[in-house]
């Protein structure tokens, strides 16, 4: 498993979209597949990009290091998004043994 360090949190600048979608848009950019490991759609709902033994393309210099996590929106999210990042932000400190004593 590849040593994680950080949990890179983006928004899509939309009010809409889900994996699919934004996997449409990397893939027009020259991606490979959608750059994202986590989308959190407006619903709460976690749905699953790249996975997390894969380098994400996400936010350069920092990809080999992190996982990133997309939610879908501009600047407007919702409780449940907030509450899906959590779980997933535990599920990533537990995965990668991240957790700050």
């Amino acid at each position: 498993m590849r040593s994680i360090r950080k949990h890179i949190i983006h928004c899509s600048d939309s009010d809409y979209g889900d994996v699919d979608i934004i996997r449409a848009w990397h893939l027009a950019r020259g991606f490979r597949d959608v750059g994202y490991h986590f989308i959190i759609r407006r619903d709460g709902e976690i749905e699953l990009g790249r996975p997390m033994n894969e380098i994400g393309a996400h936010c350069a210099g920092y990809n080999k290091e992190s996982i990133g996590t997309c939610l879908i929106g501009v600047d407007n999210f919702t409780k449940k998004q907030f509450k899906s990042l959590l779980k997933v932000h535990k599920l990533i400190e537990n995965e990668f043994n991240t957790k700050k004593e």
